[in-house]
């Protein structure tokens, strides 16, 4: 499996993290400029030789950064575990606030300013996205986009969750069906067919279309709706110090 870039960047920003390092002391014993290496360390185009200066710092070489970004690479691929599983059908709003900072790409600011949060909120909201792995925090900023898929094991309460809200958000929009064809024969193995062949299909589209920067973002129920996110919650509601306890206490850090 090849390596991709943005993984041993993240090995990088670990074992910096690990030493202790955070970005305004890297600054100082390199002599790079603060914002410099807050670019460095998020560019996919970084030189050999800038990732080597920084594993040396970091006390690990290349070979090491190797193993961990495929451990990070492969564990950025794997379900949401069921306790996880678990906290996000209790509490949805959490899940939400996560994929809106990691996915959507927004700052915890606009989030907030959104949804009306208090400081307090948001700071409880941050933190419990980094116990659970999905940002990662440095003692002078925190970075938002941890590359981690948001994969739902098929037939777990939060894909029955998922399924729910995204059948209500597509049959409530008003475009009528664009493929509606009554009392067709299939057989059940035809059934599965068509199934198969459409999501592959739909898959290829999305590939290529990501590729080429080109096409909508679009909800597909064997029709066609505008592509608004499916969240697990109707609002992000303000919360405390409990909430963040409770998974504080549930997934203790490594």
């Amino acid at each position: 499996m090849d390596i991709g870039p943005k993984f041993l960047l993240a090995a990088i920003r670990q074992k910096l993290k690990e030493q202790g390092l955070c970005y305004s002391e890297l600054s100082e014993k390199t002599g790079v400029p603060l914002s410099t290496i807050k670019r460095h360390l998020r560019s996919p185009s970084l030189s050999i030789d800038k990732i080597l200066m920084y594993a040396s710092y970091a006390r690990t070489d290349l070979v090491e950064l190797s193993q961990l970004a495929r451990q990070l690479q492969h564990s950025g691929e794997e379900f949401i575990s069921d306790e996880q599983n678990a906290l996000f059908v209790e509490y949805p709003h959490l899940l939400d606030f996560i994929y809106m900072v990691t996915s959507l790409k927004l700052t915890p600011k606009q989030v907030a300013e959104k949804y009306q949060l208090s400081y307090a909120s948001l700071r409880c909201y941050l933190s419990i996205a980094e116990i659970l792995g999905y940002i990662e925090a440095d003692c002078d900023e925190i970075s938002y986009r941890s590359e981690r898929r948001f994969i739902m094991e098929q037939g777990t309460p939060l894909d029955s969750l998922f399924r729910q809200r995204f059948q209500q958000a597509s049959i409530a929009h008003d475009t009528p069906p664009q493929v509606c064809q009554g009392r067709v024969r299939l057989t059940e193995a035809q059934r599965l067919q068509l199934e198969t062949e459409f999501d592959k299909k739909l898959h290829a589209f999305h590939v290529s279309n990501c590729s080429n920067d080109t096409g909508n973002y679009t909800n597909v129920l064997l029709r066609y709706t505008p592509g608004e996110q499916i969240l697990f919650s109707d609002d992000l509601p303000e919360i405390d110090g409990s909430l963040l306890k409770l998974v504080s206490d549930q997934f203790p850090r490594n």
